[in-house]
């Protein structure tokens, strides 16, 4: 149920499409529907792919791999972008077959606050910890809408620490460069804008998202998935997940953007996805006929949720299963999905965190 917020309440309308959403969660659960295995062998990532960079200018080898998109191509190698929640910006990668090949790495937070990035920062919010270190990006999903690529960080108190790091609450643009080698930037703090004005899900934000030992889960929003479709943003959220329903919180793109550091001068629109219980927006990536894939997975960690792919069409959020990702059974085992971008009709290409090199499978889904 939804907990007792005192400062927020759902608007009717809102609830009663929660009541109704929960109602109907046995007949749209992904685990009725087909177990999705990898198809081949897993696409090979030429050496390159970065996560964390150290003070030095070092950098590991990408082992939290977040997200994935790509710029659509009739033929031949695509661009896409990576990004790993370690890291400070995002990869530009050539999608070439069933080869990945890393290329110019974009620095999105920096080292500090970026001075050009639009909007007033957020305060620090009710991470139990307070104010912690300006460090990674805590980079958690890639969209694309030509010719652009759109970064976000998680925008939420972070896991295990429980601190608000001021870089994580940005969202980026990325313009690339006609030899796609490097792109120009812009950055701004008017999603949490966005995500604070949103109805339902506004209060769970910079709200703890683990339980403390003992403790009673707070369900603290945090952004996983993004998409843009036609001049909208649509940012997922892996939690909270209320009677069922994860939520995705759509905004125009333009007020994010806008000159200067007033707030978000636009209305975000929050809409309910079924995905069952305790089962989060993992990742989000749009089709061509403007309906979005979504990637689902538990809430918090240690959930026996399964992960799996809904199809939702908006404005309506109405979603239908699509299957189940099973376990990866070999070296990659303790993996967990967490990007996707299609690669064709029926094809689509998951990363994994928890694995080298994000560990890309590829899959066959049949979308209706």
């Amino acid at each position: 149920m939804i907990p007792n917020l005192p400062l927020h309440r759902s608007p009717p309308m809102m609830r009663r499409s929660l009541l109704t959403l929960a109602s109907g969660l046995a007949l749209l659960s992904p685990a009725g529907a087909q177990v999705l295995r990898p198809v081949g062998q897993p696409y090979t990532v030429a050496p390159g792919l970065m996560g964390e960079v150290n003070k030095k200018g070092e950098g590991k080898p990408a082992e939290d791999v977040s997200g994935i998109a790509c710029a659509p191509a009739p033929s031949g190698p695509r661009t896409c972008m990576v990004v790993d929640d370690e890291a400070a910006g995002a990869q530009f990668v050539t999608l070439d077959g069933t080869t990945l090949k890393p290329g110019a790495i974009v620095d999105i937070a920096g080292r500090k606050p970026p001075k050009a990035a639009v909007g007033a920062p957020p305060t620090t919010g009710d991470c139990t910890l307070g104010q912690g270190a300006y460090r990674e990006l805590d980079g958690e999903a890639v969209a694309y809408a030509a010719p652009d690529f759109y970064v976000t960080g998680s925008h939420g108190c972070s896991r295990r620490g429980r601190e608000f790091k001021l870089s994580t609450a940005l969202l980026a643009r990325l313009h690339p460069d006609a030899a796609g080698t490097g792109a120009s930037v812009e950055t701004t703090y008017r999603l949490g804008d966005a995500l604070r004005a949103a109805d339902t899900v506004g209060p769970y934000v910079l709200k703890d998202l683990e339980p403390r030992e003992g403790g009673k889960p707070l369900s603290g929003l945090n952004v996983e998935g993004l998409a843009v479709v036609g001049d909208t943003l649509y940012a997922g959220l892996r939690a909270p997940v209320l009677d069922g329903a994860a939520f995705l919180v759509s905004v125009p793109v333009a007020p994010l953007f806008a000159p200067g550091d007033g707030p978000l001068a636009a209305k975000p629109v929050t809409i309910p996805l079924a995905l069952g219980p305790d089962a989060g927006i993992r990742d989000l990536t749009a089709l061509p006929d403007g309906r979005l894939l979504v990637l689902s997975g538990p809430t918090r960690n240690g959930l026996s949720v399964p992960y799996g792919l809904f199809l939702a069409e908006l404005p309506s959020g109405k979603v239908t299963p699509l299957g189940t990702i099973a376990p990866l059974d070999d070296d990659d085992a303790r993996s967990k999905p967490e990007g996707i971008v299609r690669l064709g009709p029926g094809r689509v290409l998951v990363v994994f965190d928890s694995a080298l090199n994000g560990a890309p499978r590829e899959y066959a889904v049949a979308i209706p």
